[in-house]
């Protein structure tokens, strides 16, 4: 079977002469002669017939496996007969297989402007040692440079944000699509007259979601007046933090009083190591359950919302008259659950998944409760003795074991260290101000027992720390819930405030009301321009001192 015409970009005006493989050197040449009876004029269009010459060309085309492959193109030139054509003679053009010049096809120069926005122009050049045997940086670069920008659809809800060449010193601007997900432009600085300019050309954005800066609050006025502006949610617990923070510096002396009353989950900071006084065989029986993993809890949270969810779908069924296996049938449920939900008074709960004995570990656990006694906490070392003396389980099993002992006798499962028969924990590290400003931030369901405790020793502490914590907590309460009835009532509270700092951040926020009302109100932020900033800086940072704004401009644009 001829291979040839699934190998090589072939086509009606080609013939192939000749291939000739050197499997020292892992080198294929094929011959093809170009065959078609005219050729179009470059300048003119005019179809020519009459041929002047013939030359041979070599171009690279993809490899064969570990083969390098030169196409030796046997092609003409022609005379071109249209009288008023300034060019006489011209070259074949070859326009499905190599661009005028080109030393490599068209395929080949696409798989490495493709590899070169991916890799940039050294890791490709080390790739291309192994693939094509073919180019330097400078070649990839030089392809990457040749590619056209591409022209974004029409976009109607934009993200803008800066990105730093040097923080601090220099800036751009990339504006993102949020609802393709994707990057469409990238300017070199961040003035509102770029930025403007933009807008002007795209006069289909109808949304534009960006921090609370000034320069693109300018330039979304001035260059999209229809489009509603969304000052991003983020930016503004951003903006909060740094309110928050000058209280807590002016009273830093009391974050570190709080830090020293309060240990790690309440424990004091020494107590006596207790010995498990029950029967060995009693030991796993008593024993706490193993906590599930945060994962593991929200996944059983979502499957009890399922169920419960099709527990109501059967209840509203059956209301209708539908049968048990028509129920059944529409729910996806076997015909004696759809008989169980039935017959429940309300919603039946799973009953609590029962522990097995610890299987395996069962033999050994008189001898862990023995070395437990004797002083042993470590479980790495248990498990090592157990291994010595038979046993064949996990790892895992025995620190399992030993941490529901832990919780068992009250001991803290925190770092710790043991001397002379007593937990001594580590001392806290001192709250410093910005620690305490993100903790007062943090959502309320993810805040631990210490974290509890501090923020209400700190209120407890100072009338003006109380104040600040409470208006803290009460915006980004607000912000979170999207309740922009509430944002009024909260900007008029801070507006009357002792605090100078929340005055300014109140008033400030009434200065760009309209978009912190839309941005709370509508859905978008600029969360995926953050990601794209972020592979942004990546990108350059690979690219060293190659990083040239068109170079990158074309990395971030088309490799999206």
């Amino acid at each position: 079977m001829d291979l040839l015409p699934y190998l090589l970009p072939l086509g009606t005006s080609f013939h192939v002469g000749g291939l000739v493989i050197d499997a020292d050197a892992n080198e294929a040449t094929v011959e093809r002669d170009a065959i078609a009876a005219g050729c179009p004029c470059p300048s003119c269009n005019h179809v020519a017939e009459r041929v002047h010459s013939h030359y041979w060309r070599s171009v690279v085309d993809l490899p064969w496996a570990a083969l390098l492959v030169h196409l030796n193109l046997h092609v003409r030139r022609f005379f071109c007969d249209n009288q008023a054509c300034p060019r006489k003679i011209f070259t074949e053009r070859l326009p499905t297989l190599v661009a005028p010049s080109a030393k490599r096809t068209l395929r080949l120069a696409h798989q490495q402007q493709q590899l070169g926005l991916a890799l940039g122009g050294n890791p490709r050049a080390r790739v291309s040692t192994e693939l094509d045997r073919g180019a330097s940086r400078n070649t990839f670069l030089r392809l990457v440079r040749r590619l056209p920008l591409p022209k974004p659809e029409a976009p109607e809800v934009i993200g803008i944000d800066d990105w730093a060449w040097k923080k601090g010193q220099r800036y751009g601007t990339i504006i993102v699509d949020l609802e393709r997900q994707c990057p469409i432009a990238l300017r070199e600085d961040r003035a509102a007259e770029t930025v403007a300019a933009w807008l002007k050309e795209h006069p289909t954005v109808r949304i534009i979601a960006r921090d609370r800066a000034g320069t693109y609050a300018e330039g979304a006025t001035s260059g999209a007046p229809q489009a509603v502006q969304l000052a991003d949610r983020f930016h503004r617990l951003q903006n909060l933090a740094n309110t928050l923070l000058p209280v807590c510096e002016a009273h830093a002396k009391l974050l570190r009083e709080a830090t020293g009353e309060v240990a790690p989950d309440g424990q004091p900071v020494s107590a006596a190591q207790p010995t498990v006084a029950a029967r060995a065989e009693d030991v796993a029986r008593s024993l706490p359950p193993p906590r599930q993993s945060p994962k593991h809890q929200m996944q059983s949270t979502q499957r009890r919302a399922a169920r419960r969810e099709r527990f109501a779908q059967v209840r509203e069924l059956h209301s209708k008259g539908w049968s048990l296996r028509a129920i059944g049938r529409e729910v996806g449920l076997n015909r004696g659950t759809v008989r169980t939900f039935l017959r429940a008074p309300d919603f039946p709960e799973r009953q609590p998944r029962v522990l097995r004995q610890p299987g395996v570990l069962e033999p050994f656990i008189p001898y862990l409760v023995a070395r437990w006694n004797a002083g042993c906490r470590n479980g790495t070392v248990l498990w090592k003795e157990l291994g010595e003396r038979g046993y064949t389980g996990k790892r895992g099993t025995v620190l399992t074991f030993v941490t529901r002992l832990r919780r068992a006798l009250g001991i803290p499962t925190g770092k710790r260290t043991i001397l002379d028969g007593k937990v001594v924990l580590p001392a806290p590290r001192p709250l410093t101000p910005r620690t305490a400003v993100w903790q007062v931030l943090q959502r309320p369901e993810k805040q631990d027992a210490t974290t509890e405790a501090r923020i209400k020793k700190l209120r407890q502490a100072h009338l003006e720390l109380d104040e600040a914590i409470t208006r803290t907590e009460g915006f980004a309460t607000r912000i979170r819930a999207r309740d922009p009835a509430s944002l009024d009532r909260w900007l008029e509270q801070a507006a009357t405030s002792t605090l100078k700092p929340f005055q300014s951040f109140a008033a400030s926020l009434r200065r760009d009301y309209k978009a912190v009302r839309a941005g709370v109100e509508q859905k978008w932020s600029t969360g995926p321009v953050e990601g794209e900033i972020n592979k942004l800086k990546m990108v350059k940072r690979a690219m060293f001192g190659r990083a040239s704004f068109p170079l990158l401009q074309r990395r971030i644009l088309l490799s999206g």
